[in-house]
């Protein structure tokens, strides 16, 4: 991911100080879909192969993809069409599906302690040290499979699906933390995955949540410090029903 470093003022406590800050820098993008241009999309630089073949996937167009090659700032897919694509403007600039999700099936479990672990692992240095960033993990069977950032909190799932899609890991045996909120969009694309678990640090929208209900997904919103809440399908946190006052 590329970084460059710009001089700003900085106003403390009264006084002024000229500083040195590390900027994230924003690139363009254009997607092909068998060779056909589908959208241009603002993204950060890295995982672009990911970022290719988790968008398609998460938009629900394929549910496979045979091959993904990049070449400067064009991202070519070839994936088999198995679905419909009408797309809607998110209020992260990101694009999604509009249509409805499909519906997650996954008889995985989490603990409380685990929901904590995915929401510490979302934290990366670049992310904290910009605070420009959106960042999303992937966890497959307990254990961290990969963290993507990106400067859309969209683009930061599509590249994590993609990891999962390139490197043919059981997307129904996966859990997603994500930094960003959880609306109708995000969900969508979590669900058209096929991922059962979200976790994140952000809060949900009643449409976000309505599309988790809908869609089979466990949506824990608020994680930190300890604590979270689980909006959707409770059934899949671990000792939540013996523990609930």
């Amino acid at each position: 991911m590329r970084l460059i470093n710009h001089t700003g003022i900085l106003y403390r406590n009264d006084v002024f100080t000229t500083i040195e800050d590390q900027v994230v820098c924003e690139d363009s993008f254009t997607l092909y879909l068998n060779n056909e241009q589908l959208l241009t999309m603002v993204a950060s630089d890295d995982h672009l192969r990911e970022l290719g073949a988790g968008f398609i996937i998460c938009s629900g167009i394929a549910d496979r993809i045979k091959e993904v090659t990049v070449c400067d700032d064009r991202i070519y897919v070839e994936a088999p069409v198995t679905g419909e694509y009408e797309a809607t403007l998110e209020s992260s600039g990101g694009y999604s599906n509009r249509l409805t999700p499909r519906r997650v099936e996954s008889g995985q479990q989490i603990t409380p302690q685990k929901i904590l672990d995915v929401r510490a692992a979302i934290d990366s240095d670049v992310w904290l040290k910009t605070g420009a960033l959106h960042a999303s993990v992937l966890f497959y069977e307990g254990e961290m499979a990969i963290r993507c950032e990106d400067i859309g909190r969209h683009n930061s799932v599509d590249k994590v699906v993609g990891h999962a899609i390139l490197n043919k890991l059981p997307l129904s045996r996966c859990v997603i933390g994500c930094t960003g909120r959880q609306p109708s969009g995000m969900v969508g694309k979590v669900a058209n995955a096929g991922i059962p678990i979200i976790v994140s640090r952000a809060a949900s929208t009643d449409q976000g949540i309505a599309t988790a209900e809908a869609a089979g997904i466990t949506l824990v919103c608020f994680t930190r410090e300890g604590r979270f809440t689980v909006y959707t399908h409770p059934e899949r946190v671990s000792g939540l029903e013996e523990r609930r006052k």
